[in-house]
């Protein structure tokens, strides 16, 4: 007899990377447990159509997965009725598969949901093979459904959500699926309406301590559990983070990912040729981009044909998929599983507020976040030290001159400057413990862990000087701010406001500084109806105080309108942005970048309302402005070039909007590279 190739998964004959543990392919990979004992392992035959299991003609196969068979099987008593019926598949009958096996019947046992496949009856076959009989599902995976069926966007999120609430339903039975992909959901049709069933609790795992199975049901060191593409971070891990329902929110988002643009956010084969280390890094470390990005660097024709699978017009799916599609999609695939929807629940409610044109609680990413993830990923000494020194420079700068504001109308400089000096003081104390050699300091203290230290600190050492305490309270909230810790940001800089509006009073310049932090950290929080009444307080005291024209009353208004925007108040942010884009021609003359800035806001606004005329006549002003004052390749004329190209195609300009990409992309590639945003934007053209 011939030895197996080596090359080869020994389980399903695929072809096996390197670096693979206990020699099986990611999906295939299951505990090496000892066999069960010989004597049972002799008796067991192959289990094949026209055998009978119980009370169960076997009549053909109709699946497989890594550890069992399904076959379609006839009834004949009591009822006689079709049925499928899954039997442990022979050779892979170790303690932990029949374990895991008998998981899945208990699992499924616990369900009762018009989206869950039913189990009907379970038993074991004469040598010993657990099995267990569930409802026939006659269907296709529902990806394959969509497009076979050629479902719009909104079709596709309508089956989506009932994907959802059966996935929400198997959470409060307290099971993790830990295998959501389409070959996992199956749409049929029940009277032409289709319906989709999740089936295959295979790898499932409890999670309120109920007891599913009395055999040893345990994850070996390295074992491979789920389906790479559509595995979470977490569960990629293989560590001792406990996984919990929202790993199944994170697969969830890559089925959604892949309903919407036809991909997967990471091709499959890709990781699988890129070896097992690199594929687990790909999965725990790597950011998907949009789906709309994704779409726009496609080539030609393959966004053709995804869009037509959807009914629509590349260009126009595109735009669909922009804005809040984007962020529903990536907020499910957020790395930090506390970032993500908290239920699958959650994840169809946000849909379908979008679907209803109301406003959905995932928000694009600030750049203050993205730095965040960045610190995240690089907590090492020194970058630890540049984030220190960066803070102890602003601190630095901040305190002196707002201890020097304080003091200006008593002429006491030199106190200032001691206070200064005595804040600078406290910080280096505090952050000294990411000193090696200090006791209890060293490489794995965080400037998280500096920031809360330096707070408790704060109101031990300076209870009794509220301005010095509230000078740091405003730094250190800042930098709570950059690294995405919204809540402790918002404690620290509701501390100042509060102090300012005591101190200084609530028109001065200090106390609205610190209303706009407040209301920029509510925002990034997601507590948008405190962060648009504090902003529109900034502004109704800006006016009175400094005038309608003034420049900080024009920054406030454009905050202002830019959260109306975010929030779906489409009128709000057009009227306000009119009248922030009048003012500043007023005042900073129809060239001055900020009147460039507004202008491109206002179209953007107009767009979004479906103001086509209007959006045109505003991009179509801007590009010359644009190119006069920055330049024909300045990379500001060249956003405004895709700009309008993008509102030539959605007004219906469709030939305008081609000549223009032509005339862009060589300049996009020239100037920013090929990689670049504005490069691969200007690349997707439309027929």
């Amino acid at each position: 007899m011939s030895k197996p190739d080596m090359t080869q998964c020994p389980e399903c004959g695929g072809e096996l990377p390197g670096g693979l543990p206990v020699g099986l392919c990611p999906q295939c990979a299951l505990a090496s447990d000892s066999k069960v004992p010989e004597e049972s392992s002799t008796k067991v035959i192959h289990t094949q159509p026209g055998d009978r299991v119980g009370r169960y003609k076997l009549l053909q196969q109709i699946g497989e997965g890594g550890c069992g068979v399904v076959f379609m099987a006839e009834q004949e008593e009591p009822i006689r009725r079709k049925v499928a019926l899954k039997v442990i598949k022979l050779g892979m009958d170790t303690k932990s598969v029949i374990a895991r096996f008998e998981a899945e019947r208990q699992a499924l046992a616990l369900m009762d949901h018009p989206n869950i496949a039913k189990v009907l009856d379970a038993g074991a076959t004469e040598t010993g093979r657990p099995y267990f009989v569930m409802e026939l599902v006659r269907g296709v995976r529902i990806t394959d459904y969509c497009d076979q069926q050629k479902l719009t966007t909104r079709a596709r999120l309508d089956l989506f959500m009932q994907v959802c609430h059966a996935i929400q339903h198997a959470h409060q039975k307290g099971i993790i699926h830990r295998d959501i992909k389409p070959s996992n959901i199956l749409v049929t049709l029940h009277d032409g309406v289709p319906v989709p069933k999740v089936i295959d609790f295979g790898i499932a795992k409890a999670t309120s301590g109920q007891r599913l199975t009395d055999k040893t049901l345990f994850t070996a060191f390295e074992q491979f559990i789920g389906t790479p593409a559509y595995m979470s971070p977490e569960q990629a891990e293989m560590s001792g983070l406990d996984i919990d329902t929202r790993s199944d929110i994170y697969s969830l988002g890559v089925l959604l990912y892949e309903l919407l643009t036809g991909k997967t956010p990471f091709d499959a084969r890709e990781m699988m040729a890129a070896g097992f280390e690199a594929m687990i890094r790909t999965i725990r470390e790597k950011e998907p981009v949009k789906p709309s990005t994704r779409l726009s660097a496609m080539a030609d024709v393959d966004v053709i044909t995804v869009a037509s699978h959807r009914q629509t017009e590349p260009g126009r799916l595109t735009t669909l998929l922009r804005g809040d599609l984007d962020w529903i999609v990536m907020k499910a695939l957020e790395k930090d599983r506390t970032r993500r929807y908290d239920t699958a629940n959650g994840f169809a409610l946000d849909i379908k507020r979008f679907l209803a044109d109301e406003l959905v609680s995932a928000a694009a990413p600030s750049a203050a976040y993205r730095f965040s993830k960045f610190a995240r990923r690089n907590k090492t000494a020194l970058g630890v030290a540049a984030a220190i020194a960066v803070i102890l420079i602003a601190a630095t700068a901040t305190s002196t001159w707002q201890a020097i504001r304080a003091t200006r109308e008593r002429n006491a400089k030199e106190k200032a400057r001691q206070e200064a000096e005595a804040i600078s003081r406290f910080l280096a104390e505090v952050f000294q413990s990411l000193n090696p050699a200090h006791r209890g300091g060293g490489r794995t203290n965080t400037v998280a862990d500096s920031l809360d230290a330096s707070t408790a600190k704060l109101e031990k050492d300076l209870s009794l000087q509220p301005e010095r305490r509230a000078s740091l309270q405003s730094v250190i909230g800042a930098t709570y701010y950059a690294l995405g810790l919204y809540h402790e940001a918002i404690a620290l800089q509701q501390n100042v406001l509060t102090h300012d509006r005591t101190t200084v009073g609530p028109k001065h310049p200090s106390t609205l500084t610190a209303m706009h932090n407040l209301a920029t950290s509510y925002f990034s929080a997601g507590r948008r109806d405190e962060a648009i009444k504090l902003q529109e307080e900034v502004l109704t005291l800006r006016r009175k105080v400094l005038g309608p024209e003034h420049p900080k009353t024009l920054t406030a208004m454009g905050n202002v309108a830019t959260s109306y925007f975010h929030a779906g108040h489409r009128d709000e942010a057009c009227k306000l942005r009119e009248e922030v884009l009048t003012v500043s021609g007023k005042v900073l003359g129809p060239e001055h970048p900020d009147t460039l800035f507004a202008m491109g806001n206002l179209a953007t606004s107009y767009s979004d309302a479906g103001r086509w005329d209007e959006a045109l006549k505003l991009r179509e002003e801007a590009l010359p402005l644009s190119r006069k004052v920055n330049g024909p390749e300045h990379p500001d004329t060249l956003g405004a070039m895709n700009d309008l190209a993008v509102t030539y195609h959605d007004a219906g300009w469709r030939h305008e909007a081609l000549k223009l990409r032509e005339e862009v992309l060589p300049l996009s590639r020239k100037v920013l590279g090929p990689e670049h945003a504005h490069t691969l934007t200007a690349m997707h053209t439309w027929n």
